[in-house]
């Protein structure tokens, strides 16, 4: 109660004497004197003197465009968006208030407004540089890599103002930090500085960026910190600029202390607030996140990344947060932590700890590194859920997130079941885990994804590299990116499938590790990122290799492992498609001999449109069950798993006495589509046939966690398994239950009577 109370006496006072949001230094954009008056008084710290300025310009009859600058300053995001509206109907053809609209837009963002905003400034003023900053900004914001095109006019033109020539150097300076390229960072940032200098424009961004630097390099006490607290020593994004770069570089832990230190020397900083709750969320103290998230919406509830975490953190009281194990041995951890929804954690639970526990003690033996926390796993039904779990904002269309300890993932039943395999989800971020705490989060993206994709191939629930067809078009095209620079093809790529394209040669360049130097190279390279080493220096001491002999190397690899398959490409594709039209006319023979054909060139292909799909079914058409089988069975040990296929496979198998393989085959659609009535009732059926009792018990209360239609019958399928497992009493209750749903069931009345008959016996 007392911290309560507390924190509600901080926010009132904070919105008594403060702005609500900080206004971005707009370095020159502005030439109105009162309000850049008002604007030196808060670039120097003077915060409640520059609000008393910008208050008096309030009551001066001033044109809507300044009026508006002034409510953005004083915190009022929606006067400000009506004032910049009338400016904008008044002055039509004005394009630097379309400019500073789109800024506000860029705050709250609203990307693509923003940008809509700067080309209707262009189409006015095609030589305004603010508007090119500005298309610049809301990009970068987007992660797109187009963002350099409209950065190279104003620093072709030396005409351009000196605050957009120094805004583009800030930006490109931002754009070689994210990819670690510190010599490129400074170089810009000189001449920030030189420009900034000469035009007397403020300096406190650069000096934040050079703090940036500073800190990742682990330098705590960065001069450049103590240079702007001299010019403002109440200045948040000090800490917040370089804040970015850590939980960008997936530093949360680190981010969690620079956020701190925004909001403790700008108490008014929501922005900082809302990441410092995001952060610490990621880094699963969830109390504190939601205190930091309050206050930031308290300042600013507008923000929609305040709005939507807190939204989420609500419906956390719909989830289980369930231990394994339950009761761990005295002094030690739970293994694992699992949040899953209520609706869900019946099913999912088993299946996933059974898979995270293997994972867990074969990463710990292959990476000869123990979890020194308990490892948490949050499955999420609602994918925008998950997204702003990760995030902050929706629609992004990622499967998985790793903070550390803690993963997040979709849930199948958000996908259709041929699409989405959870459990190779779970096995990828479960290899994050390991390879972001072993080097204290210090490896760079594309070797941590590489790993995880080389582990899905290697000792995932479905083993086989997979590489898809994209993929192949663009080895084709030899848009495989120089090792030194793939990251960037995770970060900011530069066409639509970069990202799925990095992420395979990220895995093939793992693969390539393993195959021609040993995975022991593999965990070497992980000790020397630890050191806090860059990918040149690490090639360098584990392989002897310049990047770019290591290039020739994987090149070589390359063509070796898919030369072949990369020549014969387009055959395979125009083979593709006319079995499916074959398919399509029920032309069997045809179907055949052309997905016959395509398995040989490409038989590692194995998604739902796959060849094998497609000659099983002709196969069955023309009653060739042997053949059926024999193919089915090939597809799912390549890595295939269409449920409808796997099920089919099962049973055929199971029909041959091949009463294991079907087990196995069988259960493994749970890892694609869990939430299957049928399903968990034939392997229950199936495992007590094999006198697996336990196993079967575990599927029939799966199917009663599901309220199947017969619901009956699910009772008495846990009474059965029950019963097997001389758990007469729970048998009882469960034979009950089913006679009170359907009395005259004849094989729980039967069964009732016999558990009955043993209890008094006993």
């Amino acid at each position: 109660m007392k911290n309560s109370t507390g924190l509600l006496i901080l926010l009132v006072l904070m919105r008594l004497v403060s702005m609500v949001e900080a206004r971005p230094i707009h370095y020159g954009a502005i030439n109105d004197p009162g309000l850049l008056a008002c604007d030196q008084l808060d670039w120097n710290g003077k915060k409640q003197q520059a609000v008393d300025c910008y208050r008096s310009l309030q009551q001066q009859k001033r044109e809507p465009a300044i009026l508006a600058e002034v409510s953005w300053a004083l915190g009022d995001i929606k006067e400000a968006n009506t004032l910049f509206q009338t400016a904008v109907k008044l002055n039509p053809d004005d394009a630097a208030i379309r400019v500073r609209w789109g800024e506000l837009f860029i705050q709250t963002y609203q990307y693509q407004d923003a940008l809509d905003l700067f080309k209707e400034a262009l189409e006015r003023d095609p030589e305004n540089a603010y508007a090119r900053i500005g298309s610049a900004r809301a990009l970068i914001e987007r992660f797109e890599s187009d963002a350099v095109k409209s950065l190279q006019p104003v620093l072709e033109n030396n005409n351009a103002p000196a605050g957009a020539r120094l805004q583009a150097s800030l930006l490109l300076a931002r754009l070689a930090i994210e990819a670690t390229s510190s010599d490129e960072a400074v170089s810009q940032l000189q001449q920030a500085e030189s420009i900034a200098t000469q035009a007397g424009l403020p300096k406190l961004e650069i000096y934040a960026l050079y703090a940036t630097l500073d800190l990742l390099k682990g330098k705590k006490d960065s001069e450049w910190i103590k240079k702007a607290l001299e010019i403002n020593p109440v200045w948040g994004d000090l800490y917040a600029i370089p804040g970015y770069f850590f939980w960008i570089g997936r530093r949360y832990r680190e981010a969690i202390d620079l956020y701190s230190e925004a909001v403790r020397i700008q108490p008014d900083h929501w922005l900082a607030h809302m990441e410092l709750g995001i952060n610490l969320l990621r880094n699963n103290e969830v109390t504190r996140a939601r205190e930091q998230m309050h206050i930031a919406y308290h300042g600013d509830p507008y923000n929609p990344k305040t709005v939507n975490t807190l939204r989420l953190l609500d419906t956390f009281v719909d989830f289980d947060v369930l231990t394994r194990p339950e009761k761990p041995a005295a002094n030690l951890f739970p293994k694992m932590i699992f949040r899953l929804h209520k609706d869900e954690s019946p099913v999912l639970v088993d299946y996933a700890e059974q898979l995270a526990g293997k994972g867990i003690d074969e990463y710990s033996q292959r990476y000869q590194f123990t979890p020194k926390e308990p490892v948490v796993i949050e499955i999420y039904p609602n994918h925008e859920d998950f997204v702003v779990r990760t995030i902050g904002m929706p629609g992004v269309g990622i499967l998985g997130a790793t903070f550390g300890y803690l993963f997040a993932m979709d849930s199948p039943t958000d996908h259709a079941d041929n699409e989405y395999h959870w459990g190779t989800t779970l096995w990828h971020e479960l290899a994050h885990v390991f390879t972001l705490e072993m080097t204290d989060h210090l490896i760079p993206r594309w070797f941590s994804e590489g790993i995880s994709v080389y582990e899905e191939w290697r000792s995932g629930p479905i083993k086989g590299v997979r590489i898809p067809v994209n993929v192949l078009e663009a080895m084709v095209e030899r848009k495989f990116l120089p090792i030194a620079e793939l990251d960037g093809g995770f970060i900011r790529p530069s066409y639509d499938e970069q990202v799925i394209v990095s992420y395979m040669q990220a895995g093939l360049v793992c693969d390539f590790f393993d195959q021609k130097y040993g995975f022991g190279k593999i965990v070497d390279m992980l000790a020397q990122y630890k050191k806090g080493l860059d990918t040149s220096t690490v090639i360098g001491d584990v392989f002897g290799l310049s990047v770019t002999d290591f290039d020739k190397q994987f090149a070589t690899f390359v063509e070796q492992q898919y030369g072949e398959l990369l020549a014969h490409l387009d055959q395979w594709k125009k083979l593709q498609s006319e079995s499916i039209k074959a398919f399509a006319a029920e032309d069997w023979d045809s179907v055949i001999e052309k997905s016959e054909q395509a398995i040989r060139i490409f038989p590692e292909y194995v998604e739902s449109d796959s060849p094998y799909v497609l000659l099983a079914q002709a196969y069955a058409a023309n009653k060739n069950v042997d053949k059926e089988m024999d193919t089915l069975l090939a597809f799912w040990k390549r890595g295939g798993y269409v449920p409808p296929a796997s099920k089919k496979l099962a049973n055929l198998l199971y029909q041959a006495n091949r009463k294991n393989e079907a087990l196995e085959v069988m259960y493994s659609i749970n890892y694609v589509a869990p939430f299957d009535v049928e399903l968990h009732t034939t392997l229950g059926d199936w495992m007590l046939e094999a006198n697996r009792a336990e196993q079967a018990l575990r599927e029939y209360q799966v199917v009663l966690a599901m309220k199947p239609h017969d619901l009956a019958d699910a009772h008495y399928r846990v009474a059965r398994a029950s019963h097997l497992l001389a758990r007469d009493d729970e048998a009882r209750r469960h034979l009950l239950a089913a006679l009170e749903i359907a009395p005259h069931y004849r094989p729980a009345q039967k069964l009732l009577l016999e558990t009955t008959q043993t209890k008094q016996q006993q």
